[in-house]
């Protein structure tokens, strides 16, 4: 493994690069001073000198404290047997490796990174948002206009015909994503874990009828638990005029339920295929925002875009958008 992948990838091989630098930053110490003919003498001020070295360019205590132990237990060696030419090897890889390093530290880990930066509007843009995997990344739809900006959009219904998908998708489909971000889409299961696990998460839910209303909810706690666990929902801290139509018995804690995959705690048939979606359900719903694209009213139960607290289990609602933003 190269300098550049090991201090890109994870902190145990973090520990190893802090070694390394302090060993080749000796290296050159001790060959300044020895010079080509001197073989003995030892320099009791090399491991200093390599502490302020590396604090000088950025790196942190633990990594020069690494580093320092490291020189200081080969500092009693009698010879130095690396040549200039390796020297200088490894000195060109340390610098590409810092290079990358604050190449990769500036990359945007989401949508709020992006507004920092100084982003504006709304559209289609690249984040890395994956844990311990620096080079992948993913296209999101950040929208930089509602509530201060920075959020990360994961779903949207429209009534638009041109753009309009079937929701009543499969496992694979919804961990995976589908949809345009230009028109309908779900971002997919599989980032919203990874965008959830960076740090806490917001969640803000616009819902709009089709008389031109608009409501929201917003809740300042939400994660996306992983595969193994079938995207299990935690949320809470309800603000906003929708009502709360998440954060409550039915939804909080439930694993994530497709008509293939049936996860949710109702005794009887799959919440999903009864409901003509795919939801975090327990036994069923108060929402259902990937449900069958009904237009407002409908004699069928509970089977549309619904948002039970706003406009009841018959409403089904014209347009949805679900994103997340970091709270802190």
């Amino acid at each position: 493994m190269t300098v550049t992948r090991a201090i890109l990838e994870g902190s145990t091989n973090i520990m190893g690069v802090c070694v390394y630098v302090g060993v080749v930053l000796g290296m050159v110490l001790k060959a300044t001073a020895l010079g080509p003919n001197t073989r003995t003498a030892q320099h009791s001020g090399d491991c200093p000198t390599v502490s302020s070295l590396l604090q000088a360019v950025g790196f942190n205590p633990t990594c020069v404290s690494s580093s320092l132990a490291f020189c200081s237990a080969h500092n009693g060696e009698d010879q130095f047997t690396a040549s200039l030419q390796e020297i200088r090897k490894s000195m060109q890889e340390l610098r590409e490796a810092i290079r990358e390093l604050n190449t990769w530290q500036a990359r945007p880990r989401h949508c709020k990174d992006l507004l920092a930066s100084g982003d504006s509007g709304r559209g289609a843009r690249q984040v890395y948002p994956y844990p311990g995997r620096p080079y992948d990344a993913a296209t999101v739809l950040c929208d930089h206009t509602v509530d201060g900006g920075g959020w990360t959009v994961f779903q949207h219904r429209t009534n638009a015909a041109a753009t309009r998908e079937d929701f009543y998708r499969t496992w694979v489909e919804y961990q995976l994503g589908f949809g345009s971000l230009q028109g309908e889409f779900w971002l997919g299961l599989e980032l919203l874990h990874a965008l959830t696990s960076r740090s806490l998460q917001e969640l803000r839910v616009d819902l709009e009828d089709y008389d031109g209303q608009h409501r929201f909810a917003k809740y300042g706690v939400f994660y996306v638990g992983p595969a193994s666990d079938k995207y299990r929902l935690s949320v809470g801290r309800y603000s906003g005029d929708a009502g709360d139509s998440l954060a409550v018995p039915r939804h909080i804690g439930m694993m994530f339920t497709t008509h293939d995959s049936d996860n949710d705690s109702d005794d009887g048939k799959n919440c999903a295929e009864r409901y003509r979606g795919a939801w975090w359900y327990g036994k069923c719903h108060r929402s259902n925002l990937n449900g069958y694209q009904h237009q407002g009213y409908h004699d069928s139960f509970a089977d549309g875009i619904n948002w039970h607290s706003w406009r009841g289990y018959n409403y089904s609602l014209m347009t949805t958008s679900l994103k997340i933003r970091p709270a802190f």
